[in-house]
């Protein structure tokens, strides 16, 4: 079955009730303002040259070799860069141009009135389901966020979860997230857990329950989603262009430099510029558009598990150039974290220790902090965004939990 099929918006029943045809989003040209000197290049991974789940197909040498280097390359960018561009995902252009235009719709044609009755209960619960809306973070200076999104987690993506326009698109939502988890997850975490010298599904078993129902999005009787994997969810977020005084007080970043929750994120590169990453030798530079690729990054949690083998990947986005500047920047991002029981430690595995792996909450366990599972740092963490660091008169656990959320923005 082709990607297309499995996301195909008319091969399963969908609700044609007020289905109406979705506006496109249009994608700009991409900048000509920024020098070439300015950009990093990424390590760029094709998933199709991967055939591990090809069992009943032998491979020859020449693959053999080249899937070893593929693992090899992995393991390298992640380790140093942090990121990496993916290409042979199996999503057409059309399946994602499909998911920017119910991202248009869900920011564009949705009322104040119906988002405010969504908003997400992100200070409260530290959940980011529903919407995040415009300005909702403001710095000491004065200075608002421009970023509205909504974002859907599998038990969230319900018709009575989503906007009434965007209802009728409630299965083509589950099937991309769907395939991200089943098809394009799973795929990157075995590579991942090969270049570690962990088992192929080591990782995978970490975000994904292979008893019972193990069929994606099942609704039960209550009108409830069995979905009891990791806590995915898929972001549409909506930059919307910087004021001149905000973009002065900002000092011309949009996102300040942070790391992601998770484990793993996904953002489908798209041509507005303003996302860099922070290179090894300390500068920040651009990370330019890969047409139809996803650029994958790592999460705190993924560090905290191989003890820092693997970084979690500090980025910023910054206004965009002068080209671009007036545009708004649409972004489609997948985060995946781990089920949420697992323990944020290092993995005890003779392979993880060979590659220097060290437990990153030594002090923590030593100022009599208790050991954090990947749902209580998700929630803590999502509470911490946007906050003002808290000064006590003596360090504490907590203090250290802080340092990583705040180290590349101590505000």
């Amino acid at each position: 079955m082709t990607a297309t099929n499995m996301l195909n918006n008319g091969s399963d029943p969908v609700d044609s009730t007020n289905r109406r045809k979705l506006t496109p989003w249009t994608f700009p040209a991409e900048t000509k303002c920024i020098p070439e000197d300015q950009y990093t290049d990424l390590e760029v991974i094709d998933l199709a040259d991967f055939r591990e789940y090809e069992q009943e197909i032998p491979l020859t040498p020449e693959q053999t070799e080249a899937q070893n280097d593929l693992i090899r390359r992995v393991r390298t960018a992640l380790h140093t860069v942090g990121f990496i561009a993916v290409k042979g995902h199996g999503l057409t252009s059309e399946d994602i141009q499909h998911q920017a235009d119910i991202g248009r719709l869900l920011n564009y044609d949705v009322a104040e009135e119906e988002k405010h009755r969504l908003h997400a209960r992100i200070a409260q619960e530290g959940s980011w389901a529903g919407y995040k809306p415009r300005g909702y973070y403001r710095r000491p200076d004065g200075a608002y966020d421009n970023i509205q999104h909504y974002d859907v987690y599998p038990f969230t993506a319900l018709k009575s979860r989503l906007p009434e326009v965007a209802q009728p698109y409630v299965t083509d939502i589950r099937k991309f997230m769907e395939y991200n988890h089943y098809t394009i997850l799973r795929k990157l975490l075995a590579i991942i857990s090969l270049g570690l010298g962990l088992e192929r599904e080591t990782l995978w078993r970490l975000h994904h329950r292979e008893e019972g129902n193990d069929s994606g999005f099942v609704e039960s009787s209550e009108g409830e989603i069995e979905w009891r994997h990791s806590k995915d969810h898929l972001r549409n977020a909506v930059y919307h262009p910087l004021s001149v005084e905000d973009r002065e007080k900002r000092k011309g970043i949009s996102i300040y430099g942070h790391t992601d929750i998770g484990s793993v994120s996904f953002l489908y590169s798209q041509p507005i510029a303003g996302l860099q990453l922070l290179t090894p030798n300390g500068e920040w530079r651009y990370i330019r558009h890969y047409p139809n690729h996803i650029i994958v990054d790592l999460g705190d949690s993924m560090e905290f598990l191989t003890g820092g083998v693997l970084k979690a990947s500090p980025h910023r986005v910054t206004v965009p150039p002068a080209d671009q500047e007036h545009l708004d920047r649409l972004g489609i991002f997948y985060f995946v974290p781990f089920l949420p029981e697992v323990e944020l430690s290092l993995l005890d595995h003779p392979s993880l220790h060979q590659l220097g792996g060290k437990d990153v909450f030594e002090e923590y366990y030593q100022l009599g902090g208790k050991p954090i599972t990947s749902n209580e740092w998700l929630v803590m963490k999502s509470k911490l965004v946007g906050t003002k660091r808290v000064k006590r008169e003596k360090r504490e656990a907590i203090d250290v939990l802080e340092d990583i959320h705040f180290r590349y923005n101590p505000a």
